[in-house]
């Protein structure tokens, strides 16, 4: 039997709380267990700022980040 893979995702919920919008983001793992697929919440991320919620969603995409040191290399410089 292979080993579970239990992957973590950002899920987005959206209600309104006396007339306001407000916008929860949930970092969740999901498995299956007895047929049924059970969600954790591993953590609350509504307190970071949204590019950064968008940079963990992508990561956990499996995409990389570098650097700017690394992802450049200057070859030459020329004085103004």
């Amino acid at each position: 039997m292979p080993a579970k893979k239990e992957t973590a995702h950002v899920v987005v919920t959206k209600r309104t709380c006396k007339g306001k919008a407000c916008q929860t983001h949930l970092l969740r793992r999901s498995c299956r267990q007895d047929g049924k697929v059970k969600n954790e919440t591993l953590g609350n991320l509504s307190h970071l700022p949204e590019p950064l919620i968008d940079v963990i969603r992508r990561s956990l995409r499996g995409e990389t980040f570098v650097s700017l040191s690394q992802a450049f290399e200057i070859t030459r410089s020329r004085p103004q």
